[in-house]
């Protein structure tokens, strides 16, 4: 566990926090071979702040370093004529991973997700994902086990 970290609300009006959003969002994909074109860096902004319900940010150090964000967009559940919370993306900077900052952020974005009113927390993995799918299951979403063709993604939720 890492004792200086802090997670905060991202300020979507603030160039520092959306320049951190876009170089964790572009590691993220670059992990995957999907570096973000320029243009779409550059209008994440715009876009969170029209869509995105929050985005939170796990900071380290001093200065402070983000070093993991955690998007999260809010829908309308239509079995339970409430808020659902569906987390977009989670990402953990190679370096600082292993050390919990996941859990944290997940714990965090439920706790934002209760104050939003929102009945359960939704998310897609890739069931390649094996840390991923071990940290879901422990915190409670419906994560089913078996095996699952190569690259498929699951569905899973979690009620609030």
């Amino acid at each position: 566990m890492t004792s200086d970290l802090r997670i905060r609300r991202a300020d979507l009006g603030h160039r520092r926090d959306l320049a951190a959003i876009a170089d964790l969002v572009a590691a993220f994909g670059a992990e995957d071979g999907n570096i973000p074109a320029w243009h779409a860096r550059e209008s994440l902004g715009d876009h969170l702040r029209r869509r995105a319900s929050f985005v939170l940010l796990a900071e380290t150090g001093e200065p402070r370093t983000a070093v993991a964000v955690l998007l999260a967009q809010r829908n309308l559940s239509s079995f339970t004529a409430l808020d659902s919370c569906n987390i977009h993306d989670v990402f953990v900077a190679e370096h600082a991973r292993g050390r919990g900052i996941a859990r944290r952020l997940m714990h965090a974005a439920e706790d934002h997700a209760r104050a939003l009113g929102c009945g359960k927390m939704t998310l897609e993995v890739n069931t390649d994902n094996h840390p991923a799918l071990t940290l879901y299951r422990s915190l409670g979403y419906d994560v089913p086990d078996g095996n699952f063709p190569a690259g498929a993604t699951l569905f899973v939720k979690k009620p609030l």
